[in-house]
């Protein structure tokens, strides 16, 4: 039975993860959250609450945190539009430094 909810649960993840996506591309008008890159989601057992993970360059980190995490009403209430779930999840954006991070790896071992 775990196991059948893990792939449930990675189900829901990509689904929630492309939703988010075409909503950033789509209905959002700020131009500072353009671009935001989604890596990753991380639904509960229960599917009442996701962490969102998501990059985007260094220098718009601390600006745009807030504003993901101010509009999470606004993913959340549009992902129950689309997705075919009994509950949505609460979303809770959270930076995701490991993409950077290798690109910075791979930029020192190139200059080897």
């Amino acid at each position: 039975m775990a196991q059948q909810d893990s792939f449930r649960i990675e189900r829901i993840n990509e689904l929630v993860r492309r939703e988010l996506v075409t909503l950033l591309k789509n209905e959002t008008k700020d131009p500072r959250l353009a671009s935001v890159v989604i890596t990753d989601v991380l639904t509960s057992r229960d599917l009442s609450a996701a962490k969102v993970y998501y990059t985007v360059s260094e220098k718009n980190k601390d600006e745009v945190e807030p504003l993901l995490n101010k509009a999470a009403g606004f993913f959340r209430s549009r992902l129950s539009k689309t997705v075919d779930l009994r509950h949505t999840p609460a979303l809770r954006f959270i930076f995701d430094p490991a993409p950077n991070t290798g690109a910075r790896i791979e930029d020192l071992l190139s200059k080897l």
